[in-house]
């Protein structure tokens, strides 16, 4: 075979392949541990596609929804009997061993903009940030408005103890009875001076 002939066609294979190995990737929404940029950790920001990043956890149910405006929202439903007391056994963000190792033993404040979810709409959502065995901000209870609002809480991370831990976000609707739901916008870690 000429030269002219075996070396575009080497080309366009090696293109090909390289496409090929791309494409499951392609479109796809983030997953796995919330991590940080690597640069800054005075602000973390989990919003839009990153909202994906969830874990139901249990027997919740948690769906990421499209918006009119291109944007996306966690919609997060549990029944009353469903929802378990730890954080990592209901609907939560893992949070990756850089975040876990910047927020040891810092104050931060944990912040969630939600609100009530269409017909079984929960009247209240809660919020908890777990650090593992070293410790948790507890689950603290806020009221929802009609519309989206911001819902913060303050916590002193526990310093981390031998090996990285493992922390969470949890968040989710209060069910006292049926099933209830909750709108999710952005959950926002900031790491207080």
């Amino acid at each position: 075979m000429p030269d002219r002939i075996f070396f575009p066609l080497a080309g366009a294979l090696v293109l090909l392949m390289v496409f090929l190995g791309i494409q499951p990737g392609i479109g796809q929404l983030p997953s796995g541990p919330v991590a940080g940029d690597g640069v800054n950790y005075d602000r973390i920001v989990i919003d839009g596609a990153y909202l994906n990043k969830v874990i139901a956890g249990g027997e919740a149910r948690t769906k990421l929804l499209r918006t009119q405006d291109r944007g996306y929202v966690l919609q997060i439903d549990a029944a009353a009997d469903e929802l378990e007391a730890a954080a990592e056994l209901g609907p939560h963000f893992r949070l990756a061993p850089d975040i876990e190792t910047q927020y040891s033993g810092q104050r931060i404040r944990v912040t969630v903009r939600a609100r009530p979810s269409g017909e079984q709409a929960g009247a209240q959502v809660q919020v908890n940030y777990s650090a593992g065995r070293v410790g948790q901000s507890g689950w603290r209870v806020f009221e929802l408005k009609p519309g989206s609002a911001y819902y913060s809480f303050e916590y002193t991370v526990p310093v981390m103890s031998g090996e990285q831990g493992v922390d969470y976000i949890g968040v989710r609707p209060v069910v006292p009875e049926g099933r209830r739901g909750v709108l999710v916008d952005a959950v926002i870690l900031e790491r207080l001076p």
